[in-house]
């Protein structure tokens, strides 16, 4: 069917709304099965075939038919081996990495693949992710749902342990997920392009302490900046505009570095 219409089995993001109220599901597109939502219960036939945007009416309110952003795949219809980054961190990572089409960009760990299909949807067509990951249970998870967003023919999943050496060269960019980055620092360095970035990811202080440290006895690298990214939501509603009482608050921190010649 054309891209602008709705498959069978495509994910598709529900959208259900009834009176004041909204709420988000995530299912498949399949004729024969049944959702049910805040606006009422509907059949899989009411989905395939339907053009993206579409909007239809139940007993007690309206859905909208959206196709999944890259995020809402990943947050949706993706296997979670391990913690996942979070957009506002992911987002850091992306511009402070400068990434653009045609990127070749060194990843690790893998973890779920949340960031890995970020960037590979960023880098490609013609550029590629080479990802390594240690654990075969990620691995093997990380792989599964690359399947998910279509994105496995810009990502080279490699199940090993980056610290031990990176077999391409002359890569733009390289992230770090890990639990002892500063251990990977050397192996990254001869992989990256002089002046290459390399964003490093940490949720702990004793952790960034440890790179701090590794980056000052290593040399080789410019540590531009570290920071945390906190996200509160609002709360939208005709009168009553307020900030939530909750918010994601500390998920880690985002160190930038530069790699430099001695």
């Amino acid at each position: 069917m054309a891209a602008d219409v709705i498959s069978e089995d495509d994910p598709v993001i529900v959208w259900a709304v009834s009176g004041s109220r909204s709420r988000r599901y995530y299912v498949r597109a399949r004729r024969g099965s049944y959702y049910t939502t805040i606006a009422g219960v509907f059949e899989g036939s009411m989905l395939v075939g339907k053009r993206w945007g579409s909007t239809f009416r139940l007993p007690a309110g309206v859905i909208y038919l959206l196709k999944p952003t890259i995020w809402e795949l990943s947050e949706g219809y993706y296997e979670r081996a391990s913690q996942v980054l979070y957009p506002k961190d992911i987002g850091y990572i992306i511009v402070g990495l400068g990434l653009r089409q045609g990127y070749r960009v060194v990843e690790a760990g893998t973890g779920s693949g949340f960031l890995t299909s970020v960037i590979a949807s960023i880098v490609c067509p013609g550029g590629r992710v080479y990802s390594y990951e240690a654990r075969r249970e990620a691995y093997e998870a990380s792989r599964r749902n690359l399947e998910v967003s279509g994105l496995t023919s810009c990502v080279e999943l490699i199940h090993g342990d980056v610290r031990q050496g990176v077999s391409q060269k002359g890569l733009d960019a390289a992230v770090l997920d890990m639990a002892d980055p500063w251990n990977a620092l050397p192996a990254v360095w001869e992989a990256l392009k002089p002046s290459a970035p390399l964003a490093v990811f940490l949720p702990t202080t004793n952790q960034l302490e440890k790179l701090a440290r590794s980056i000052e006895e290593t040399k080789g690298w410019i540590l531009v900046e570290t920071v945390e990214i906190l996200k509160r939501e609002m709360e939208v509603e005709p009168g009553a505009i307020r900030p939530s009482t909750r918010m994601l608050g500390h998920t880690g921190y985002i160190s930038l570095l530069r790699k430099v010649q001695e």
